[in-house]
């Protein structure tokens, strides 16, 4: 799909996301390069919701929102060599394709987090990580534009505002180009890595349609599956969603069926509210809500 303009295609939520949470639709425009971008948010009624594979997201019961989702492909999906192991790459570019382009050409160091779903972008507005690593140790700059403005946005290194499962990306903000630092790798070993996260993921992710961790670890040592466990938040339900019996951290969606947000919305804060009675822990969502 690519629009020729703003006008985008209609498309309904449950589609737009890995969880099939959403009765409403949105109008997702894909636009071809930055000109096509900001001629978008000029002409936008509303700050367009940034959209990327939709792996981390619950869509929206309401019609008349507007998704903005960068192709993979052109300007927002390209790689340029910058030398010393420094690759400017669009962010729309997938995460996990990324890692093995780069792997191929000697160069890696992240194979941990090449079991992640989504785009550049989508890891970088949220610092994905995995085994103790996180993608902000290998970003050097970003650029984006605001959604509401139009306004260029720039990140550079030694400005901070990382942390766990934070990034110093405003929710306004639209990634469209990062500058990533690699190490010089073996590239058989590399890629060997790889393959190897992937299976590892695979293995234990539970079955059913997903969006991965509803909430974040509260620490280190405290783990939110644990204490969503303790809680007895397995298997509690909410139209079609429910606490996955293999995982209390993972909201599945077993048939496939589009489900409400709403219902969605619902079992996240009951979770939560369990875990507050039972431990006295405030969980904080991982996710991102598109209403």
């Amino acid at each position: 799909m690519q629009p020729a303009s703003f006008g985008g295609v209609v498309l309904p939520w449950s589609s737009l996301c890995s969880l099939r949470a959403g009765l409403g639709v949105a109008r997702v425009v894909e636009p071809a390069d930055p000109a096509a971008l900001l001629a978008v948010i000029a002409s936008c009624p509303q700050p367009p919701r940034v959209l990327g594979r939709g792996t981390n997201i619950v869509g929206s019961d309401d019609d008349g929102l507007v998704a903005l989702r960068l192709p993979a492909r052109g300007d927002f999906a390209a790689i340029t060599p910058l030398g010393d192991g420094r690759f400017e790459v669009g962010a729309g570019l997938s995460l996990t394709r990324l890692l093995a382009i780069l792997a191929k050409e000697g160069f890696g160091g992240g194979a941990a987090l090449s079991g992640i779903p989504g785009t550049l972008g989508g890891a970088l507005a949220m610092n994905a990580g995995a085994l103790g690593q996180e993608i902000a140790a290998n970003v050097l700059a970003m650029l984006g534009f605001d959604c509401r403005t139009g306004r260029k946005w720039l990140w550079a290194e030694g400005a901070g505002g990382w942390g766990y499962r934070t990034s110093p990306v405003p929710p306004e903000v639209v990634v469209t180009r990062a500058t990533l630092h690699f190490a010089r790798v073996e590239a058989e070993e590399e890629l060997a890595r790889i393959s190897a996260e992937r299976v590892r993921r695979q293995k234990v992710t539970p079955a059913g349609f997903s969006a991965g961790s509803v909430f974040r670890n509260p620490a280190p040592e405290l783990p939110a599956g644990r204490l969503l466990e303790q809680a007895g938040c397995k298997g509690m339900r909410e139209g079609v969603f429910a606490v996955s019996a293999e995982h209390a951290n993972w909201i599945v969606n077993g048939s496939g069926d589009p489900g409400a947000a709403a219902d969605c919305r619902r079992l996240a804060d009951r979770m939560a509210a369990a875990v507050g009675r039972n431990a006295g822990v405030t969980l904080h969502g991982e996710w991102r809500w598109m209403a």
